[in-house]
């Protein structure tokens, strides 16, 4: 009897079981702590939690609002078409973590903001200066979180017969409602459930797959074999898309925009003390290794699978585009195993939930305390967490219609994403280091150079994408076993299989064109747009602090960074033989932050650490 294809099958009832009870779940974290925190709605419960969170909740927080369904989905893809080089990123990751720790965190913690661009305005006297910094970063925390509703519904929509809309809506909608109802507390909880959540999954999905490829099968020597274990390339020519100079050095600043934004310091400045913020960065770094250890090890398991069956689902026409890729194995998979395909849906989900909402939570607090805050706190009618909830709904379903949009750019999620951290953050990193580091830097150095960064990397990253070449892939996999004339294809004992030989193979058409005989390496454009998108974030941060110094210095430089020592990084005081105004340089030190136009004896904020401070409206 004649075989005919079977496809990848639906989700099995138990699948949507369980999604539907962990979408409960993450709604009844954001509507409990919504009615614990009605008695005290103040804008410093509602974005800071009354900074009394603890560090492992938080570090879990922060690693999840960052890995995403982006990474879940997007690196298994990505080391299965380009090969494992990419994880080379891990060590400029944890240097990125290392070097905030020394920098970012022991300078902004003590000021205890409601928006960190706060600190711009108080360092380089200038409002103009902290609006630029804040349209920057929201532009950078705004088109993250569109690419992270747009990621999964991509995947699910062909893999889990989910349409796009569905999925991008149940995130938006739900990511929404439950942190507009629970705020910052309700955003970290919610991240911890996700947390274990994705573990899970992952551990599930690694296990599963390596027990299919059974004994006769070596998952590394397959893949050493297809090319995808080379991990070595130091070519210095910056135009390669991936080398291991790009992937460390260039990863450092493109990772940095993520500890430099509202999303993630906002999070640092919720903890109790600023022993437990070193505590939360140095934690993260241990989560992120083993977290992509495992997402690096699927990316392997995947090639070796479908080396191993002969039949390589992107050639083959049964996904359209190769982001698909990790859903379709996962739901191949575990088609045996009802429920636990809703377990790896709810593992995208979270990614993507955490994204959202953390984003979302970070722009209603930049908007409330950046650009609106005086007519807001001015106001006798205008409720402070009511406008900022309104804030948190609005930006929700901004950000849900954003995803649509995103499906006609071209690329892997994976580079979208860089390119939107790089070319954005590069020059925010720039702004706020410039002010670290640069005692003399002053508010025209400031706002010329990252205005300039930003406009030049945008242009370099936006033709990157449309006319820049595309990336060389390696070896595909082969596609007899998907057509073996009316035979079941089995392994280990299994059967995975079943085609008609009347299937034919159709062209693909999606974000790259995965046809073997059309490599296209060829630049269309100027030799500038071939640059790899590693350097975007390195680039725009040298624009930003070599134009920022040199414009300063053309200009008196700062004449009142006297006064500001403690807005300097702490390594960099020493550096320039600066003393800090306080008698003590332990962590107990007290600080006193100036106003734009005090004297000596003037102080805006004076507090020691464990006190709480009195912050008046900027």
């Amino acid at each position: 009897m004649d075989l005919t294809f079977v496809p990848v099958p639906s989700p099995h009832i138990a699948d949507y079981i369980v999604i539907v009870i962990f979408l409960c779940i993450c709604m009844g974290i954001g509507v409990y702590y919504g009615y614990q925190d009605k008695k005290n709605p103040t804008l410093e419960n509602y974005f800071f939690g009354n900074r009394q969170l603890l560090f492992a909740p938080v570090a879990m927080s922060i690693f999840v609002s960052f890995f995403s369904a982006i990474s879940l989905i997007g690196f298994p893809a990505e080391i299965y078409m380009f090969g494992i080089r990419i994880m080379t990123f891990i060590f400029g990751y944890a240097v990125s973590l290392l070097l905030v720790n020394v920098t970012i965190v022991p300078v902004l913690y003590p000021l205890k903001l409601i928006s960190i661009y706060e600190y711009l305005q108080l360092r380089f006297n200038s409002k103009c200066v902290r609006l630029v910094g804040t349209v920057i970063g929201m532009i950078q925390t705004f088109s993250y979180i569109g690419v992270s509703l747009y990621a999964p519904a991509l995947a699910l929509q062909v893999v889990a017969g989910i349409p796009l809309w569905v999925s991008i809506v149940v995130i938006g909608v739900v990511g929404t409602i439950y942190t507009a109802i629970g705020g910052m507390k309700s955003v970290v909880w919610t991240d911890v459930f996700q947390c274990v959540v994705i573990f899970i999954g992952l551990l599930v999905i690694v296990i599963k797959g390596t027990s299919l490829m059974g004994p006769h099968h070596s998952v590394f020597g397959i893949a050493y074999e297809g090319g995808r274990l080379e991990f070595f390339n130091f070519d210095l020519d910056p135009r390669v898309r991936h080398t291991n100079w790009g992937l460390f050095i260039g990863v450092i600043f493109n990772q940095m925009p993520s500890w430099c934004n509202q999303t993630s310091v906002q999070r640092i400045l919720s903890l109790r003390n600023l022993r437990s913020a070193y505590k939360t960065i140095l934690l993260v770094i241990p989560i992120v290794a083993i977290s992509y250890g495992m997402v690096g090890y699927l990316g392997i398991l995947v090639y070796s699978y479908y080396n191993a069956v002969k039949c390589d689902p992107i050639q083959a026409g049964f996904i359209s585009n190769f982001n698909q890729l990790t859903p379709y194995f996962v739901m191949d998979v575990l088609r045996s195993l009802p429920g636990f395909s809703g377990l790896f849906i709810s593992c995208v989900f979270s990614g993507a939930l955490s994204s959202f909402s953390s984003g979302i939570n970070a722009l209603s607090a930049n908007t409330m305390e950046d650009i609106i805050g005086d007519f807001v706190k001015n106001s006798k009618i205008i409720s402070q967490s009511l406008t900022a909830k309104l804030l948190v709904f609005l930006y929700g379903m901004a950000a849900t219609g954003l995803a649509y949009g995103i499906s006609f750019m071209p690329g892997s999620i994976v580079q979208i994403v860089a390119v939107a951290f790089g070319a954005c953050g590069g020059p925010l990193v720039g702004l706020f280091f410039l002010g670290g580091m640069i005692p003399k830097a002053n508010w025209k150095g400031a706002l010329v150079g990252s205005v300039m960064a930003m406009m030049l990397n945008i242009w370099i990253a936006v033709g990157g994408i449309f006319y820049g070449k595309r990336p060389v892939k390696l070896a595909q996999n082969p596609t007899s076993g998907c057509f073996p004339g009316n035979l079941t294809v089995t392994m280990n004992g299994s059967s995975m299989y079943s085609y008609d030989t009347t299937t034919s193979l159709y062209d693909i058409t999606g974000n790259l064109t995965m046809s073997q005989s059309d490599p296209t390496t060829s630049s269309k454009g100027f030799f500038l747009y071939d640059i790899s998108y590693t350097w975007y974030g390195l680039i725009g941060f040298l624009l930003t602090m070599i134009i920022g110094t040199v414009v300063s210095l053309s200009t008196g430089g700062d004449r009142d960074e006297s006064v500001k020592v403690h807005l300097i990084f702490p390594v960099c005081r020493k550096l320039f033989g600066l003393k800090s105004n306080s008698t003590n340089e332990s962590e107990d030190k007290t600080l006193s932050l100036m106003p734009p136009n005090a004297t000596n004896g003037d102080s805006l904020i004076s507090y020691s650490e464990g006190e709480e401070p009195n912050v008046p409206t900027l």
